[in-house]
């Protein structure tokens, strides 16, 4: 929980200027300790301190949680009001805090959300802190700006449909070589996997930094059951979002919680449930509010996704540790009790007792140690961060048990698998030198980041499993040559390719793939492209440089089940014709009347393509045992005699 340092030198003024009087100012509270709990913990109709009426020297009385699940008290003198310090007509409350632990601590993270009461109303949220400040000064959101976060007249917020950020990865495009037809339909990224997973969502999301000093406010993101490797590539992304990343905590989520009669209740301690199982992430803060079953926390975004599905449960705080940084709770989540609907600038916002949809992942690894290894966990559904998680949790499975530098091999079947039945299939071959766990969660969490950012109606994710066999070899093989089985063609004549593959170790493999020239080739030659599934992605991506979305689910995820694979070789058949790409389809040889009513229409030409290279064909051997690698290049002459 950070200001920049233009406001902490803008705050030093203000001290000076208006509060050299107030040194010598007692800690009085505004009520008994007794009170001021059972006030927050029991009143059903809460009334507000007005900001208007904030002035220095006032008095009052904060609630948290320092140990265990019991609300406790701190005391606060309000130093002053900050007006549009964090945002356009953004006011925070200057206020310097004391007792409980305070003193050693500074003001604690975890504790975004703790309600400040005066004069027995409630004034806002603890939700700014200093780093290295040898006082704990805070920042208090005022109470009317947390209120501010549900839309009006709307008390349960709509669905999360709208995504809220920029696209993860890269975009990708749909091509089909057959015009009409879904036969030969793929989805083709246009970034390579090997750019980087993460890398690719640092460069997309654009970060807390970007958007201001609000966003210097940092929440503790505990781990639980996580590789340290995982954790350390992760860190410098997950503190882009504004999170304050820790580990250490109890995080099996059968803790010490408490089991309230009532549910969490201003000052209780509660954690966002992103992954929970056999590995555990959370995110905590404070209730500042409750009204029935609603509930407003944390005095500050959570990402600002605005319509939210996060689970949140009640938590037990184990101990606090005091730091020279930012000093943090260590916690204890108990069962989900209910789920973040809102989250936004100025709070996060719940229903106690709804449930959030969640995404089981079942991952079975056949390790190098010669014994399976059965991980199952839930994460949330959200389109940016669900895929992170999978990458994070894949990861960290794989290198808890495997080697992180040194050759290895991944292989990887399994399935996404959709409310409506249908099911992306995860198989593919991953193999390298270094980080190669890294690949392997960037290949399981691509899939998942277009159904989630495709925005389909009733498009929910049912499950993810997967099983992975890893060994300690580089399972590695480059194409070296390619011949067919006729050397001069004929239109719809069927032939038979053969791919002589080496492997590291001098081994040779060898490949056949039938292949059929279109009957309605007229050209007098034909290349045969032939390599792996990166390679042939890029070469046709610069023969279509388009993109073009899926029409529905159906059919994005027939693409997703068709994308290339590293475990495959492939054929790209192509000729100089030139063709239209229309929604993704390739139409070759188009008639000169066709092509000249699409130039005439404005209107009409925007929506195709002319590109000065068909692809006539497409075709694939079945899945092998090795990552292929390279490309071929191969002309046939065409005989069209007759034709």
């Amino acid at each position: 929980m950070r200001f920049s340092y233009l406001v902490v030198t803008a705050i030093v003024f203000f001290l000076s200027a208006r509060h050299l009087q107030g040194q010598s100012a007692t800690q009085a509270v505004a009520k008994p300790r007794s009170d001021a709990v059972a006030f927050a913990q029991g009143n059903a109709s809460t009334q507000f301190f007005p900001l208007g009426q904030v002035r220095p020297g006032l008095k009052g009385v904060g609630c948290t949680i320092f140990e265990g699940h019991q609300v406790q008290e701190f005391q606060v003198r309000i130093l002053g009001v900050l007006k549009n310090a964090i945002a356009p007509k953004h006011d925070v409350i200057l206020a310097r805090l004391s007792g409980g632990p305070l003193a050693k601590t500074g003001v604690v993270a975890g504790m975004s959300g703790s309600p400040v009461y005066v004069d027995g109303k409630l004034l806002g949220a603890v939700a700014l802190a200093f780093p290295f400040s040898k006082e704990p000064l805070a920042g208090i959101t005022p109470i009317q700006y947390m209120l501010e976060v549900v839309p009006k007249h709307q008390a349960a917020p709509a669905h999360p449909s709208e995504r809220g950020h920029p696209p993860l990865i890269a975009p990708y495009h749909l091509v089909s070589t057959t015009a009409g037809s879904e036969s030969a339909l793929r989805l083709i990224p246009q970034t390579p996997l090997g750019e980087g997973f993460i890398r690719q969502l640092e460069k997309s999301f654009p970060g807390a930094d970007s958007e201001g000093p609000f966003t210097g406010m940092e929440l503790p993101l505990h781990f639980g059951g996580f590789s340290t490797q995982a954790m350390d590539a992760y860190t410098p992304l997950f503190e882009r979002l504004g999170f304050e990343p820790m580990q250490g905590g109890v995080l099996s989520g059968r803790g010490n919680a408490p089991s309230s009669k009532n549910g969490p209740q201003p000052g209780s301690m509660i954690s966002l449930m992103l992954v929970r199982g056999d590995m555990n992430l959370n995110v905590d803060c404070t209730v500042t509010l409750r009204q029935g079953n609603t509930l407003y926390a944390c005095g500050h975004r959570f990402m600002m996704t605005g319509p939210a599905e996060i689970p949140f449960a009640e938590a037990s705080v184990l101990t606090v540790v005091p730091s020279l940084t930012t000093s943090f709770k260590i916690d204890a989540p108990g069962p989900v009790e209910g789920t973040i609907r809102q989250d936004r600038f100025g709070a996060i916002y719940g229903v106690v007792g709804e449930k959030a949809p969640t995404i089981p992942v079942h991952v079975q690894i056949q390790s190098t140690l010669h014994r399976p290894e059965d991980y199952h966990f839930r994460i949330i559904q959200q389109s940016f961060l669900s895929p992170l998680l999978l990458n994070l949790t894949v990861v960290s499975a794989l290198t808890s048990t495997e080697r992180a530098i040194g050759p290895s091999t991944f292989r990887i079947h399994g399935a996404i698998r959709l409310s409506n039945g249908e099911s992306v299939n995860l198989d593919n071959v991953i193999s390298g030198d270094t980080a190669t766990t890294n690949l392997v969660g960037a290949t399981v969490s691509m899939p998942l980041t277009y159904l989630l950012e495709s925005d389909f109606p009733n498009m929910k994710i049912k499950g993810v499993e997967m099983n992975i066999a890893s060994s300690n070899q580089k399972r590695v093989a480059t194409l070296q040559q390619v011949w067919s089985s006729k050397p001069e063609v004929r239109p719809g004549d069927h032939i038979v390719l053969t791919g002589l593959l080496r492997t590291p170790s001098g081994k040779t493999l060898t490949e056949q793939i039938p292949v059929v020239i279109p009957e309605s080739t007229t050209d007098k030659m034909v290349s045969l492209v032939v390599g792996s599934g990166s390679v042939l992605n890029m070469v046709e991506n610069r023969l279509a440089p388009i993109e073009a979305g899926p029409r529905n689910l159906h059919q994005l995820v027939y693409a997703l089940n068709r994308m290339r694979r590293d475990n495959r070789l492939y054929v790209l058949v192509t000729s100089p014709q030139p063709s239209l790409t229309i929604e993704g389809e390739d139409y070759p040889s188009p008639p000169p009347s066709l092509m000249q009513t699409f130039l005439a229409n404005p209107a009409v030409s925007t929506g195709f393509m002319f590109n000065g290279t068909s692809v006539i064909g497409d075709f694939e051997t079945p899945p092998t045992r090795y990552s292929i690698q390279g490309m071929k290049t191969l002309q046939l002459k065409v005989d069209t005699s007759g034709v």
